[in-house]
């Protein structure tokens, strides 16, 4: 009990419950059990309130125990776990029917209770789906408020004239936006805001049931407002699993007359019964027993649906508060006001930086010839394609984005000192070129892009002695209509000097050549001359 109540409701984590030390096995079989619950949802129509609960509780739990460090530091984390905790509330919760031969029986205990034809007996609930308006509003007017409460470059409407260059990832389809002519970016910039600011306050109109008029028509163009607006930002760049997860929400103000008639008809038609009792087809088609049985279920749903409502406007006061910034508070981005995360505030970019420096890692054998090390996705090599790898997210890329704020070293020291950890990491690979048991790659070399690994053993003879971090300027080289000529003459080539995607410029030596000191197994500066790669 003190467990739950001290440690549990605190911090929302299933390892309170693990006797003994943890260990990665145990993060492992978190990660494990979710994929393939997830994978039953999405293939095998399994929605299940419990399968979300559980979910739900596998997320909190690795977000829990991740926060402290700089990896799990991002809105969506939040979002994500409010977004999965309104799913549990969605799908048909337990309510008891009465069978054929007059015995009450409780049915979605574990799965919804469903008809021949697939379709779910008790419909979806209406509070729950204004409450995933009521999420996509605070995602979309948070969002809105931190940018014209930001930087001045969004009243100015000059942010997207750098935007596309300087975001974390930037896509190939990113030197198509960048490179447009720049009023049409300020334009972008008013598009914006009126998304965000002025018709997101049609997601709130109520209705979600209503079989015409025109609140109904001004609800179905709100979301698709959202949704497309999404979809727009899909396309420019690589922020993870954000925007399809913002997506989730703004689908809550399409009714099922929003979808062309075939899609309805796919979506509707029957499919494999076998798992149906004969008392749900029974009490289906009997109308006395659905009468009795939607009676039944319709009080408890009601009284669960008041509660959640209760719940969610309590949560959601410090929220109103901070967008409102009352007492002369500054609006807060991406904050959580209780430890359950049930209700949060949103924002992205409220500022936008005017250039884009790179880390730039490097490691030597003999501390004069340097080889770069590029990750999978953040720019390094001028010549290699930008990756499309939303929604997966490559949280390292991410986070040495971060270090390209200026001073460069303060956000090295405070927010990634995780740098430090992994050139250290780099340098004691403790191998033996005679023993030919070390064929195993060490786990942390999946970090970097293939073309990197071949610098490290068991893929290279020597271990590299040194490493070090320089700071450069990057530009985007040429618009995307210049480059894709080039790409497609050169037969898609990613060799050297094929296609030149970026232009940089030496800025700094961020971290001088350090090598492992073989006692103390810490970082020590090196000897070595100091220049450019």
């Amino acid at each position: 009990y003190k467990i739950f109540t001290e440690g549990f409701l605190r911090h929302p984590t299933l390892f309170w419950f693990v006797t003994g030390p943890l260990t990665d096995k145990h993060l492992e079989s978190v990660t494990t059990t979710g994929l393939v619950l997830s994978a039953c949802v999405a293939f095998l129509n399994l929605n299940s309130w419990l399968v979300m609960l559980v979910l739900w509780l596998l997320d909190f739990s690795i977000v829990t125990v991740a926060e402290g460090s700089s990896f799990y530091q991002y809105g969506w984390e939040s979002q994500l776990l409010e977004t999965g905790f309104l799913a549990i509330f969605l799908c048909d919760l337990p309510h008891v029917i009465q069978t054929s031969n007059g015995a009450y029986r409780v049915r979605g205990l574990w799965r919804d209770d469903r008809t021949q034809a697939n379709k779910s007996i008790t419909p979806p609930s209406k509070a729950v789906l204004y409450l995933f308006q009521w999420l996509c509003f605070r995602i979309s007017m948070g969002a809105g408020l931190i940018k014209v409460r930001g930087s001045s470059c969004w009243t100015d409407k000059t942010c997207l004239h750098y935007h596309f260059e300087t975001q974390p990832i930037p896509s190939p389809l990113s030197f198509l936006f960048h490179f447009l002519p720049k009023n049409v970016l300020s334009h972008a910039v008013d598009l914006d805001l009126f998304v965000q600011l002025y018709s997101v306050w049609l997601v709130l109109l109520p209705g979600a049931f209503t079989t015409g008029g025109m609140v109904r028509l001004l609800r179905r163009v709100g979301g698709w407002i959202q949704a497309g607006f999404m979809l727009n930002i899909i396309l420019s760049g690589n922020f993870a699993f954000l925007n399809h997860l913002t997506i989730v929400p703004a689908l809550s103000c399409l009714d099922d007359g929003c979808w062309p008639n075939w899609l309805q008809r796919r979506a509707l038609e029957p499919k494999n019964t076998s798992s149906v009792t004969n008392d749900t087809a029974k009490n289906a088609t009997s109308p006395m027993k659905t009468t009795k049985q939607w009676r039944t279920s319709r009080i408890a749903r009601y009284a669960i649906d008041t509660s959640l409502l209760m719940l969610i406007g309590y949560q959601s006061q410090p929220v109103i508060r901070n967008l409102l910034q009352s007492n002369n508070s500054r609006q807060q981005m991406n904050a959580s006001f209780s430890p359950l995360r049930i209700v949060n505030t949103y924002g992205a970019f409220g500022s936008v930086g005017k250039a884009r420096y790179e880390p730039i890692v490097s490691v030597s054998t003999n501390g004069k010839i340097w080889h770069e090390l590029d990750f999978p996705c953040k720019p390094g090599n001028i010549h290699r394609r930008p990756c499309v790898c939303a929604p997966y997210h490559y949280r390292l890329d991410w986070n040495i984005w971060f270090i390209g704020f200026k001073p460069h070293k303060s956000m090295l020291e405070q927010r990634e000192s995780w740098l430090f950890a992994l050139l250290q990491k780099m340098l004691d690979s403790n191998y033996d070129p005679n023993n030919n048991n070390n064929t195993k790659a060490p786990v942390w070399l999946n970090l970097l892009d293939a073309s990197a690994q071949k610098h490290f053993p068991p893929f290279a003879k020597e271990a590299p002695r040194f490493a070090k971090v320089e700071m450069y300027r990057y530009r985007m080289a040429a618009p995307l209509w210049e480059i894709v000529p080039q790409y497609w003459n050169t037969g898609h080539r990613e060799s050297a000097d094929a296609v030149t995607w970026w232009r940089r410029d030496f800025e700094e030596v961020l971290i001088p050549p350090v090598e492992l000191d073989l006692q103390s197994k810490m970082l020590r500066l090196a000897t070595v001359p100091v220049s450019p790669s």
